[in-house]
């Protein structure tokens, strides 16, 4: 078994789409994905994207991705990455992939000057914990995480009119 792994080229869309939506399939938010194979090339193949893309292949199959975007942090002063999604497609799982995937990210991430990478990852999902455990990670159990969005995003921006 060889596991490649390097930067999404234009026209990989529908392979990164596949592997997103397995992901939110996954976590029961398949409901709330609109994304397509479009949106996420137009976004990474902008002028000065602020995303990125790593997609890795198993004996040349696309396997999984680790799509990442720029951040910042006041605490650093400094430009971070965030991890938006880790994928492997169930089929590949359990091969080293996702390993071979946040390495890669690591490397990225040092190219870029980034001093850290963060992520969330659900409570329940132990196989992906077990993963980061493995490379070091902490994970920072003070911290929730929130999300402002849909119709409450829009009835909070209308009490400000």
């Amino acid at each position: 078994m060889t596991i490649d792994v390097r930067p999404i080229r234009p026209g990989e869309g529908a392979a990164l789409l596949a592997m997103t939506r397995a992901l939110a399939e996954s976590h029961g938010f398949l409901d709330k994905y609109t994304a397509t194979a479009e949106d996420l090339e137009r976004a990474l193949f902008a002028p000065d994207p602020i995303v990125g893309c790593l997609l890795a292949f198993c004996d040349g199959e696309p396997a999984g991705c680790a799509f990442w975007h720029r951040s910042f942090t006041t605490a650093r002063g400094r430009e971070v990455m965030y991890l938006e999604d880790l994928s492997v497609l169930p089929a590949y799982q359990r091969r080293g992939i996702g390993h071979a995937l946040l390495q890669n990210l690591a490397v990225e991430a040092r190219n870029r000057g980034f001093p850290s990478i963060s992520w969330l990852s659900m409570g329940w999902n132990e196989k992906a914990q077990a993963l980061y455990d493995k490379t070091g990670a902490i994970c920072d159990e003070g911290m929730r995480y929130y999300r402002l969005a849909d119709e409450a995003l829009v009835r909070l921006a209308e009490t400000k009119s």
